[in-house]
């Protein structure tokens, strides 16, 4: 069947048969078309019969079942072939996973060699030379026919090299990955490929109790903010029992709709990223009592998520799915155009492939939404959208002890035990937009298509209205953790005083100086609301009644010691 492409996927093709390479790294935003570019290549490659085997090798299983139906829906019979399994003699081909590859290289290097094959690596950056998945490429397919590296993000966040992709000196030692072919979002962007982006940033007032117990208070967004005290706000803004993500999902569930009801993109969709499975549920349950509208939780390890992704991306009336890791790259849903980027994952690899998931366009009058909290990395990422980036690894050095310990000072903190988010609300912040200035000039004058002022003042519309639905909802949830906590602080108690009468005691079964220290910070939350005390107060007192180092610091008997006074009163 043959392949229609556009105008730059026709353009790297032409380049690549002339080039008549071995090797081929293509770099093509996210949502660009990568994959039918390759298969285009393939189908070539096939018919002028310089090759007789193909092997796609990317990073999931759902990848593996998406490049399947791709190819097949090109005449390409390729397999999900275990390592067990000897590839079947009528197949085209097997599509496989770089685990798979660094499993068992030799039986891939066998398939490899015994046939004429042209090796796809999709997502090539997975494939750090220095890692197993890149050791295993390398040792698997270094003699096959031909190799093709696809990728939207042709960089890492560590300074591995990527198997079979060629590096240049670009002075001083740095060594800069060459991409043989380029299409970035800009391009795409004026081809009308990929949507133009708003990114509508909510900055906030964040409160949260450190690891012994003193309460601070930040916006975020605040440029005189530490890293890690940016990093502490930021957190307690993704907090699931806070103001500011129900705020924040009000206002995404407003944007979706309005998507839907002008007719741009009748069947809009809203995504969610979540750290973990637990905040993904709690997410879900947000979501839920805030827009009435009920939630597909999709992870990695759920045995069903495939069939929920293919109901989230094929059911119109699947408006919400809130994901951990599965959908951050490769996942094709184009009626996905709402993300809410509710992680603290930073790196511009994570962020390039997560912004990716929303951009993917079918006309020119769609446009996606991605809501941020005003964090300084995140604004700095969202203005270099445009922006090409090669992956670059810097000549290694003997840091300075000085810079160390000051880097290591300023890194952020995960919170220490103890951690723990008070309150946050939202507040509508500035409007970044991608290509305000096209090259054609005319792309704020096409319909449905605002300037940035116009945007954002059509994002403030019913804040008010938001931010209260947001407080109801906050205070019912942290009113139930409350109850909860109290609940799991009595049980605790009970469990005391039958180990007191059975002559035991719980501070002797508490061997981990880190699990002491919780449960000193749990105790004194106690006293102080007893004894009406601030943090500050209660950490003062017990200090004075049991002197000795600071809590972090405090050696275990000092640390029991302190636990038993908290308890007697």
């Amino acid at each position: 069947m043959p392949v229609r492409l556009r105008a730059w996927q026709r353009e790297a093709l032409d380049r690549y048969i002339a080039a008549d390479p071995t090797d081929w790294l293509e770099c093509a935003t996210p949502g660009a078309g990568k994959t039918t570019f390759t298969l285009a290549v393939a189908a070539h490659l096939w018919q002028t019969h310089v090759i007789d085997r193909v092997i796609v090798v990317c990073p999931t299983d759902h990848l593996r079942t998406q490049w399947i139906g791709a190819a097949g829906a090109l005449g390409l019979d390729l397999r999900d072939t275990p390592n067990s399994e000897r590839l079947p003699s009528d197949a085209h081909g097997c599509v496989v996973t770089y685990a798979q590859v660094a499993q068992k290289p030799a039986l891939h290097a066998a398939r490899a060699e015994t046939h004429r094959t042209l090796v796809i690596f999709d997502e090539i950056h997975h494939a750090g030379d220095q890692m197993s998945w890149g050791a295993g490429v390398i040792d698997a397919f270094s003699h096959a026919r031909r190799r093709l590296g696809v990728t939207g993000t042709p960089f890492r966040s560590d300074d591995a090299k990527i198997a079979h992709v060629h590096y240049e000196d670009v002075g001083e030692g740095v060594l800069e990955s060459v991409a043989d072919h380029t299409y970035g979002y800009a391009e795409a962007l004026h081809d009308g490929v990929v949507r133009p982006v708003t990114f509508a940033t909510y900055s906030g007032r964040s409160t949260w109790n450190d690891s012994v117990g003193e309460e601070h208070t930040a916006i975020l967004g605040d440029s005189e903010l530490t890293r890690s005290s940016e990093e502490m706000a930021w957190r307690t803004a993704l907090d699931p029992d806070g103001e500011w993500i129900a705020h924040v999902m009000a206002a995404a569930w407003a944007r979706v709709n309005r998507l839907r009801d002008s007719g741009q993109i009748p069947h809009a969709k809203v995504l969610i990223p979540a750290s973990n499975q637990e905040v993904a549920k709690e997410y879900a349950e947000v979501w839920n009592q805030v827009t009435g509208n009920r939630a597909s939780v999709i992870v990695s390890d759920d045995a069903a998520s495939a069939r929920k992704l293919a109901d989230y991306r094929d059911d119109p009336d699947t408006i919400c799915a809130v994901c951990v890791r599965l959908i951050t790259e490769g996942v094709d849903v184009p009626d996905a155009a709402v993300l809410i980027y509710s992680t603290t994952a930073s790196t511009p690899l994570f962020f390039a492939q997560m912004v990716g998931r929303v951009v993917r366009a079918r006309n020119r009058r769609e446009r996606a939404t991605v809501f941020l909290p005003a964090v300084s990395r995140l604004l700095d990422l969202a203005a270099e959208m445009e922006e090409q980036r090669d992956h670059v690894i810097a000549p290694p050095t003997e840091g300075d002890p000085l810079e160390e310990a000051e880097r290591e000072r300023n890194e952020p903190g995960e919170g220490g035990p103890g951690w723990q988010a008070v309150a946050s609300d939202a507040i509508l912040g500035e409007v970044i937009e991608t290509a305000t200035e096209p090259s054609d000039g005319g792309l704020f004058a096409l319909d449905g298509l605002l300037t940035p002022a116009q945007e954002r003042a059509l994002l403030a519309r019913d804040e008010q209205a938001r931010a209260e639905k947001a407080k109801k909802v906050a205070s019912v949830r942290r009113a139930r953790r409350a109850s909860q906590e109290a609940l799991s602080r009595q049980e605790r108690r009970e469990d005391l005083i039958a180990l007191q009468h059975a002559g035991g005691s719980v501070y002797d079964e508490i061997t981990d100086p880190h699990e002491m220290r919780r449960e000193i910070s749990t105790a004194l939350k106690d006293f102080a609301r007893d004894h009406r005390l601030t943090p500050q107060a209660a950490w003062g007192q017990l200090y004075r009644e049991i002197p000795g180092e600071k809590n972090d610091a405090a050696p275990m008997h000092l640390l029991q010691r302190r636990l038993i006074w908290l308890h007697r009163h």
